[in-house]
């Protein structure tokens, strides 16, 4: 059987934290063990009639050839055109409740009423979970989310491949953004084109902040970029359920002695972090890098350093913080966010997304990173 994910870096992990089987309830999570399938009917909206589409993917610890997904009636003919690995499917309801109750029978039916059941707490509706304690009363219930963040913590060279592509389209989107924005556009109408460009390049938009000087205000509306003012778009999306998250500087007429002073506070920060991000370089002494960095800059006082992993998830693995003693590893993929919020000039921010390389690190899109989108007044 082949599997989309590595099986035996599951069953390690599953092992290492006493689990019997693992019970996956969110859409990043079954896209990723499924090799990207989800439902397509609820691939942007879970809600319907009086309760919710609840998708429950269980694999047993070394048996992947016993696993099974609970899901909708509907599902059977899109699994097949897919082919998807999972062996069994189990139509239900579209409610928590039925779910569940298709769930704990599948699990009776392979012995394992009595096991180890690792679960997505923080996600699955209370109705699932009470339901899967009563049918299953033998059986104990601990957290799945260390064991999945850690699962899809290395991305493959075929996520990496998306990621580049959809941080590229990002980047251009932006660009495209401030140098269509006319006189007297607004934010939420620079907002509304980088959607359509990043929606036209096939990424599904998310987010768009906006943030123009010396204001800060960071989401569209109708204030109008005005002549002399910087504007920050801070923008993400997705594809296949990956995500993207860039930030990059725009200004209308020339920046500011004091504009490009900031600017550059905040890429002589990047730059230093991504010089140092490297296979084997503790998390936490990157964390103190940026922090440090952004202090010796002189513009601290305004200043904040942000450093992530990304993913199906945002600030997913490697998780960055003082002291964080995880060493990074290739493969990883990480945004890094320097901004500096200036009451003169307004809220300054670059953010790139990197994968870490066995050499250091790739930026996935940098395009306009290091230099003003300037338009004309």
């Amino acid at each position: 059987m082949h599997l989309p994910y590595d099986g035996a870096k599951l069953d390690r992990l599953m092992e290492e934290a006493g689990v019997d089987l693992v019970l996956a309830f969110t859409r990043h999570n079954i896209r990723y063990l499924c090799g990207g399938y989800y439902y397509h009917f609820h691939e942007r909206f879970q809600a319907i009639a009086e309760a919710q589409y609840t998708p429950l993917l269980g694999i047993p610890r070394g048996k992947p050839g016993e696993a099974f997904l609970v899901g909708g009636s509907g599902e059977f003919g899109q699994a097949k055109a897919e082919k998807l690995w999972v062996p069994e499917i189990i139509p239900t309801e579209r409610h928590p409740a039925a779910a569940a109750r298709e769930a704990a029978q599948a699990i009776r039916k392979r012995d394992l009423g009595r096991s180890t059941i690792a679960v997505e707490r923080d996600f699955l509706p209370v109705s699932a979970m009470d339901v899967l304690q009563k049918e299953l009363p033998g059986a104990r219930f601990a957290e799945a989310l260390g064991l999945l963040e850690e699962l899809r913590a290395i991305k493959r060279p075929d996520e990496i491949d998306i990621f580049r592509r959809i941080t590229q389209t990002d980047s251009l989107a932006i660009q495209t953004a401030f140098k269509t924005a006319n006189p007297g556009a607004t934010t939420r109408q620079i907002a509304a084109r980088l959607e359509q460009e990043m929606t036209g390049q096939g990424v599904h938009f998310l987010w768009a902040f906006t943030a123009a000087g010396p204001g800060m205000l960071r989401a569209p509306s109708e204030k109008v970029w005005a002549e002399g003012e910087v504007l920050h778009l801070d923008a993400g999306g997705e594809q296949a359920g990956y995500l993207t998250d860039v930030c990059r500087m725009g200004c209308r007429g020339e920046p500011s002695p004091l504009a490009q002073e900031l600017f550059q506070a905040c890429l002589a920060t990047q730059d230093k972090v991504r010089a140092a991000i490297r296979p084997g370089a503790p998390a936490g002494a990157i964390y103190g890098l940026g922090c440090k960095t952004i202090q010796e800059t002189g513009h601290g006082k305004h200043g904040q350093f942000l450093i992530h992993g990304m993913g199906l998830v945002s600030h997913e693995q490697p998780r960055f913080g003082a002291g964080a003693p995880r060493r990074l590893e290739a493969g990883m993929v990480i945004s890094i966010e320097t901004d500096i919020r200036h009451p003169e000039v307004g809220y300054m921010k670059i953010e790139d997304t990197v994968a870490v390389t066995p050499a250091g690190c790739e930026g996935l899109g940098d395009l306009g990173r290091d230099q003003w989108a300037v338009v004309a007044a």
